[in-house]
C-alpha cells in the first residue's frame, strides 16, 4: 500500500476462484505495457478466494485495466476500507507461546485429537516438534504451530 497515493481507494474485483494470481499477473502486465501510473498496488488475500483488490486513483482506472481480461467477472460495488485490507495482509496473529515440556492437543491434520508433549519449538519456522503420547510406539512429529492447542504447562 503506497504512501505516495493519498487519494487512492481500494476496489475489489471478482475473479474466477483459483485464478486470482494469474489474473493479477495479467493486470500487472497490462499496467506495465500501457504505462498506467494511477494503479498503486494489487492485493491477493489468500483467505479471500475469488477476489483481487486493486488500489487505484479511481473506479474508471480499475475498469480500464480489467476490461476484457479472462477470468474477471466484475468490480464489486463500493470501496474496500483500508482496515479490512490490513486484516488480510498482516501477520500479527496470536501464536501459542509453547515451551519444551508443555502438553498440547493436535487440532488438525492426521494426528487430530491426539495428546502430545512439546520437545522442540522453532518460532522462526513456526513449527513445533512433538512426542505423541497416545502412540503404541515412540513417535516424534514436526507440525506447524497453528495445528496445536496448549492443554497444560
Amino acid at each position: 500500500m503506497s504512501e505516495k497515493a493519498p487519494s487512492s481507494n481500494f476496489y475489489a474485483v471478482s475473479v474466477t476462484a483459483g485464478q486470482e494470481i494469474g489474473t493479477a499477473l495479467m493486470i500487472e502486465e497490462r499496467i506495465r505495457l500501457n504505462n498506467i501510473t494511477e494503479v498503486y498496488s494489487l492485493v491477493i488475500p489468500p483467505q479471500l478466494k475469488g477476489y483481487v483488490i486493486i488500489e487505484a486513483s479511481g473506479l474508471h482506472v480499475v475498469k480500464a485495466v480489467i476490461q476484457g481480461l479472462r477470468h474477471v467477472k466484475k468490480v464489486v460495488p463500493g470501496l474496500v476500507p483500508l482496515e479490512e485490507i490490513k486484516k488480510y495482509v498482516s501477520r500479527e496473529e496470536a501464536l501459542p507461546t509453547l515451551k519444551v515440556g508443555d502438553l498440547v492437543e493436535i487440532i488438525t491434520g492426521p494426528f487430530r485429537g491426539m495428546q502430545a508433549k512439546v520437545v522442540g519449538v522453532e518460532p522462526g519456522k513456526r513449527e513445533v516438534t512433538l512426542y505423541i503420547l497416545e502412540s503404541s510406539f515412540p513417535l516424534q512429529v514436526t507440525v506447524p504451530i497453528e495445528q496445536v492447542r496448549e492443554v497444560k504447562r
